[in-house]
Formats: C-alpha cells, sequence, structure tokens
C-alpha cells in the first residue's frame, strides 16, 4: 500500500530536476549566459563558497567521485573558467581558483536566478506564492535529513 508520504516524495521527484532546469534555461536566456553544464555551475558556486581546495577535498564538498571532479575541473580550466594554483601549505597540491570571469559569470547567474525567480514567484496567484514561502524552511530540513542519510550510508 502506497501511503500519503510515499506518494509526495514520488511527486516532489518528478518535480525539482525540472524545476531547476527550467530555472536554469531562465536565467541564461534573460540574461544572454553561456551554456554551462550544471554540474560546472555547482563546482564553481562551491568554490567561492569554500575558497581555494584541493580536488579531494572539492570532491568531498560536492559529494562526488574524484574522477567526475577531476573531469569537470579540466573542462573549466581548459574554458578559462578555473586556475589551478600551487599550495603553499604543500608544493605537491594544487588548489583550485575560479578566474575573475568566472566569477563575473555567477554573478550574472545569481541575479538572473534572483530576477527570474522573482518574476515567475510575481505572475502566479497569492496564494500559491504564499504556499511555496511557506514550504522553503521544511525543504530545509529534509534537504539536511537526505544528506546525513547519505553521510551515514557513504
Amino acid at each position: 500500500m502506497v501511503d500519503s508520504t510515499d506518494e509526495t516524495g514520488e511527486s516532489l521527484m518528478r518535480l525539482l530536476p525540472p524545476l531547476r532546469r527550467a530555472t536554469v534555461q531562465a536565467v541564461r536566456a534573460a540574461e544572454g549566459l553561456p551554456n554551462l553544464p550544471e554540474a560546472q555551475v555547482l563546482l564553481l558556486r562551491t568554490l567561492e563558497a569554500v575558497g581555494p581546495v584541493t580536488p579531494g577535498r572539492l570532491a568531498d564538498e560536492l559529494h562526488l567521485a574524484r574522477p567526475t571532479v577531476s573531469n569537470l575541473v579540466r573542462e573549466l580550466a581548459s574554458s578559462g573558467l578555473l586556475e589551478r594554483k600551487p599550495s603553499e601549505q604543500d608544493g605537491r597540491s594544487v588548489l583550485l581558483v575560479p578566474t575573475d570571469h568566472a566569477r563575473d559569470l555567477l554573478e550574472a547567474f545569481n541575479r538572473g536566478r534572483q530576477e527570474v525567480l522573482a518574476r515567475a514567484l510575481r505572475a502566479i496567484p497569492e496564494a500559491d506564492r504564499d504556499n511555496v514561502a511557506a514550504a522553503v524552511p521544511s525543504l530545509g530540513l529534509l534537504l539536511k535529513q537526505l544528506q546525513q542519510m547519505g553521510d551515514q550510508e557513504g
């Protein structure tokens, strides 16, 4: 027997990926931004949040396999969006740092995301806006729970 919690989970999983993709597409169109894969944008956002880190620490932060991060780093470096700088503490390791161009793109993505989401929220009925706003804290709790479960299992 399927209970409402199972149905809610399934509905959420069907809705979130297209919601994210639609948001990214709308932001790219509104800001005239390049078609960077979401994984690359996420990697750059993470570097902005945590500062220069080694590829291994970045993989841990993103909960991704190291080879996956290595591929993303290689692509971003070849696109001029990421620099590898020698670590001052350990001359054998490198620290990953977004370039100024990458920071400009992230700023445009952030600005565009705020504007696009605000415009979309204003276009739906007020009661639905209120429901979305009320759901945000609960979605944050759900995220924390899922992260804890992933950390325990991984």
